[in-house]
């Protein structure tokens, strides 16, 4: 996965034509507003971004991602904003210490197995305080399944430190994968210096139903579902859900 790595200098700037993050950061500070100094786990921080936000409104930050270039660039970047750390989200352990755990940018996506799906929201439940939140943003399976595939095509260009770099992007479901919605994600990156980049990512979409079962048997009460972090409406034609959910 060379967009975490390989690309990690440019992760953000290449992410960011596609979304306003302070729309995210929005979000979570209302949720959190009756908090007093709250603390927040962040699964997949990537470069710190929403961390950075986030900490100038007094919430204590701990930033986990499983990339260690990723986290050089946050830790350069944002060293104030957020702990950062190395970590899984299928094997980390703390116990009722944050209000509120988030995981944005599909990174839950990675969780091919029932089984990672299933420690995730375990450890999340012993990390989080009584009456602690979640906030997960999951591809919704639904669109995905209906066209099957796509070729690789353009997305976006971004322009950083004078360099250029067109991002394109394609997909096609994976087969015989039980009752499982797998993609296989194809990107190329081609930068204005003559560099070219190829990337594939193998990543799971779910349906609501899915999630509701997955969050509400691990021990909480979801709260919401929304199409983004502006809070429309989620519909079955939506690309994605934020599932805002309470530990009981």
């Amino acid at each position: 996965m060379k967009l975490y790595h390989e690309l990690a200098e440019y992760y953000f700037s290449i992410e960011e034509g596609g979304r306003n993050i302070n729309n995210d950061v929005l979000l979570i500070k209302s949720l959190l507003k009756d908090n007093i100094k709250p603390s927040l786990l962040d699964l997949g921080c990537g470069t710190g971004e929403h961390l950075f936000h986030l900490n100038k409104s007094d919430v204590r930050c701990l930033g986990m991602d499983k990339s260690l270039d990723m986290l050089k660039i946050a830790n350069l970047r944002f060293p104030d904003a957020a702990e950062f750390i190395w970590g899984d989200m299928s094997s980390f352990d703390y116990n009722q210490e944050f209000d509120i755990i988030i995981s944005l940018f599909g990174s839950f996506n990675y969780m091919i197995d029932d089984n990672d799906v299933n420690r995730v929201l375990i450890n999340t439940n012993r990390a989080l305080k009584s009456k602690g939140m979640g906030l997960f943003e999951i591809w919704n399976s639904k669109p995905l399944i209906k066209i099957q595939h796509r070729p690789i095509s353009h997305v976006s260009t971004t322009y950083i430190n004078g360099i250029t770099i067109e991002r394109q992007r394609g997909f096609r479901l994976l087969k015989d994968q039980e009752s499982k919605t797998l993609v296989m994600v194809e990107y190329k990156y081609i930068f204005s210096t003559d560099k070219v980049i190829l990337d594939q990512h193998v990543m799971r979409a779910f349906t609501k139903e899915e999630i509701e079962a997955f969050i509400t048997g691990n021990g909480f009460r979801i709260l919401s579902f929304y199409a983004n972090s502006l809070k429309d409406a989620f519909k079955d034609t939506s690309n994605k859900f934020i599932v805002h959910f309470e530990k009981i």
